[in-house]
């Protein structure tokens, strides 16, 4: 049986800041993942639509440049998921900005699917819509079509956003520095200097190993 090729896949405008961009790079390359960048100024679900189309690997993952995974285990049981259910799996995510606000599903911030099943599925469109968020429009095509995907839910949160909470439905609330299950870190807001610092600084705990949600915020709980 051939073993199953992956490709990971990060998009880094050339206005995200170098810090970010560095950091990113030393949790990859202390994890032993490569990594394809690409630099570039381009819609984010057009980009996404460009990877899949003309990739060649059974499985195709995005991870935004302010998302790393803070171990390599989360990472090998995730291929392992999406090469056993020939479906997806990623941060699950909810378009607070979107009516009705309480659609879960897949974000592009850490997605990771199976290149044939994207294909089957007709290839639908990673952009953003009328309805959906950017990434969003795959959940629910996978939902019509009945396919059924896997999300990763938070557990913690390093701070709450200043100006507004953000909520998961009725399960929970994310912030800035949220860690999903299994252990995949999102930065969310990487243009502010306070959130680029916080950002460093978990990282350099990932690649030192002494990286804990001591001091963290639970995500779900009464």
């Amino acid at each position: 049986m051939n073993p199953v090729t992956v490709s990971v896949n990060t998009l880094a405008w050339p206005s995200v800041s170098p810090d970010i961009l560095n950091s990113h790079v030393n949790v990859m390359r202390h994890l032993g993942i490569e990594v394809g960048y690409t630099l570039e100024q381009v819609p984010h679900g057009t980009w996404m639509d460009q990877v899949l189309e003309h990739s060649e690997t059974d499985i195709v993952c995005f991870l935004d440049v302010d998302c790393v995974f803070t171990n390599m285990d989360v990472f090998e049981r995730c291929i392992d998921f999406v090469a056993t259910s020939k479906s997806f799996i990623g941060n699950a995510q909810v378009s607070n900005h979107i009516k009705p606000a309480s659609h879960i599903f897949a974000a592009p911030s850490f997605f990771m699917i199976w290149r044939e099943t994207w294909k089957l599925m007709n290839k639908p469109s990673f952009q953003e819509m009328v309805r959906c968020d950017v990434g969003e429009n795959v959940s629910y095509t996978a939902e019509m079509l009945g396919v059924r995907y896997k999300t990763l839910f938070p557990t913690h949160y390093c701070k709450a956003h200043e100006n507004e909470r953000w909520f998961l439905h009725t399960w929970g609330e994310t912030g800035i520095g949220t860690l999903y299950e299994g252990g995949v870190f999102h930065l969310f807001q990487g243009r502010k200097p306070q959130n680029q610092e916080l950002f460093k600084k978990v990282c350099d705990d990932i690649v030192s190993g002494v990286f804990s949600t001591q001091g963290m915020l639970p995500c779900h709980e009464i």
